[in-house]
């Protein structure tokens, strides 16, 4: 009989359903922390695990497993979602879950988790930080220059406010160097290479590098095109349902923000991407549909030039083409 286990994760808790080689099944909580995964791994061994993509909560207890040798696979929660409601479950609960991840274990088996490098995970961390403090110091900018537009004197909130702003831009700074210098030392040549992209920004390089664990978790540029959420959405049945075309939008939201923004200095200094985005002027296409595509265009440069080791070539031509 196949050993599954289905592992419901939450902050502080860890439901799990697994079976056992009698063929019975059991349920069971434990600690969200290392005692927990221990005593996971006392009780169920070498088996296959299956929990879902839940933030941060799952990356330790993944780690432990896989590094015990157990065989971890990690689903996304919009799968299981959608596998509870072909059963018509009307109740939720962590036990339920937990029972139906494992259900989905036996039936389907799941996604293969692969473990993350150390440099993956640090990048990934500061990158997230450096996020969070950006928005935090955009929405102090907003709140100085609203203050500016109030009736009364607000010099000493003002004062207060803008050396909070320049904190965060020296914390910025530093974090900068060190995403920079982690890169350099893991994913140097990479670095290089995709940095040769007239507008691709330090960012949107350190974004890529570090969501494809090196250009080693995806095999074409298309399933890098999916990560950002930029491929193409089509909604259409028979002759009475049309919907609006777009791109899908299931990918990272923060990694097609900043790539919008590399789009609009690609159109001036990308030779590539210049001439696309004038064709597609021309053609009638709106000036957000053919941002777009530019935006496919550099990922499509990335993936190229990260894979084979090259740099940057303004009249580079397709041998396909």
């Amino acid at each position: 009989m196949k050993l599954v286990c289905g592992i419901d994760v939450s902050k502080d808790t860890l439901d799990l359903h697994y079976n056992t080689a009698s063929g019975n099944e059991v349920s069971l909580r434990v600690k969200n922390n290392e005692k927990g995964h221990l005593k996971i791994l006392e009780v169920c061994g070498q088996r296959t695990y299956l929990m879902e993509a839940s933030g941060p909560y799952y990356l330790k207890l993944a780690c432990t497993l896989k590094q015990e040798g157990g065989d971890v696979r990690v689903e996304n929660p919009v799968r299981i979602r959608r596998y509870i409601q072909m059963g018509l479950e009307r109740n939720k609960n962590d036990k339920k879950d937990a029972r139906w991840l494992y259900r989905y274990a036996l039936e389907r088996g799941g996604q293969v988790w692969q473990l993350p490098s150390e440099e993956a995970l640090r990048c990934s961390a500061i990158t997230a930080s450096i996020d969070l403090l950006t928005r935090q110091k955009t929405a102090i900018t907003n709140q100085v220059h609203s203050l500016k537009q109030l009736p009364g004197d607000h010099r000493e909130l003002t004062r207060t406010l803008t050396k909070m702003m320049m904190t965060l831009a020296k914390e910025i700074k530093v974090l900068e160097q060190k995403l920079l210098a982690t890169l350099k030392q893991w994913k140097g040549d990479q670095l290089t290479s995709i940095s040769s992209i007239p507008g691709l920004g330090k960012r949107a390089t350190a974004l890529l590098i570090t969501m494809t664990n090196g250009f080693k978790k995806i095999q074409n540029h298309r399933q890098l095109i999916a990560l950002a959420g930029l491929a193409p959405r089509e909604h259409t049945s028979g002759s009475s349902i049309k919907g609006k075309k777009g791109i899908c939008k299931m990918g990272s939201g923060h990694l097609r923000n900043v790539l919008y923004m590399c789009s609009l200095s690609a159109i001036q200094h990308n030779k590539a991407c210049k001439e696309l985005y004038e064709r597609l002027k021309k053609a009638g296409k709106k000036s957000k549909v053919a941002l777009i595509a530019v935006c496919n265009k550099l990922l499509k440069q990335a993936f190229a030039i990260a894979t084979k080791g090259t740099t940057y070539q303004a009249d580079f031509k397709s041998q396909l083409a």
